[in-house]
């Protein structure tokens, strides 16, 4: 249950950076979102020792991993099973593999997009995502496509490509970010993909003797709606044949 401050029956949101420029930056966007979004900003502070001492007791805490001697990744320790709901902050890109075994509603690498920003503190205030959309570059410029219209997402280098039956376009949100944020809606088939679980029609056992090589066989999914075809990994096959449709469940032999 999210905290409310007293006298403002909103969850409190507390910034923790490393120096008053970070918590400057970032308090002057979220007094934007403050507009059209249920929380209340609590002063920001700077380090570890003052953040322990804030009080009222915040529901959400943006918090800078970039603390100095580690103490951000102390705090978000401390705080991640039984404290405030956390999004993180890691200092670079390099600083995400360390970062992705926190517990947090998301993580964000600075420069911050304040689209971005609303989509991590809408999951972390339990508003969801904002319209459920998905901020993306389209032939037309900038879009929000529907989470319920996208079939699969596969990273493309330092992009996702997101397949609709419309198109593709293109977000630079991480595909980790991606399957944390909607775990219902996508399942992970390739390390590389997520596929939507409704729009699975069936898979295909892919041979050497399909193929023309010598490759050991592996499944693709079909999908409904588009001809794209998503290879499965042999370790994700378990979990992903459980999504697929009870016919093709009933029939194959595998």
């Amino acid at each position: 249950m999210a905290v409310t401050v007293a006298g403002t029956g909103s969850p409190g949101v507390l910034v923790v950076g490393r120096d008053a420029a970070f918590c400057r930056r970032l308090s002057a966007q979220l007094r934007t979102l403050a507009r059209r979004l249920p929380m209340h900003l609590l002063p920001p502070v700077v380090g570890a020792d003052q953040a322990r001492r804030a009080e009222p007791a915040p529901a959400v805490v943006l918090l800078d991993l970039g603390l100095p001697d580690a103490q951000g990744y102390a705090l978000a320790r401390a705080w991640e099973r039984s404290g405030p709901r956390l999004v993180l902050f890691p200092p670079s890109l390099d600083s995400l593999p360390q970062a992705r075994q926190r517990y947090a509603a998301d993580l964000l690498v600075p420069p911050i997009r304040i689209d971005h920003l609303e989509q991590a503190l809408r999951r972390a205030l339990g508003t969801g995502d904002t319209s459920d959309a998905l901020v993306a570059q389209g032939p037309d410029g900038t879009v929000a496509v529907p989470v319920d219209e996208v079939l699969y997402l596969r990273a493309d280098g330092k992009y996702v490509s997101l397949r609709t039956r419309q198109g593709e376009f293109l977000t630079d949100r991480a595909l980790a970010d991606l399957s944390r944020a909607f775990p219902e809606r996508f399942i992970q088939a390739h390390r590389n993909a997520l596929v939507a679980r409704s729009a699975i029609a069936g898979a295909r056992l892919v041979t050497p003797e399909l193929t023309g090589g010598d490759a050991d066989p592996y499944w693709e999914l079909l999908l409904h709606g588009v001809p794209d075809r998503i290879a499965v990994a042999r370790r994700r096959w378990p979990q992903v044949r459980r999504c697929l449709p009870a016919p093709f469940l009933a029939s194959e032999a595998i």
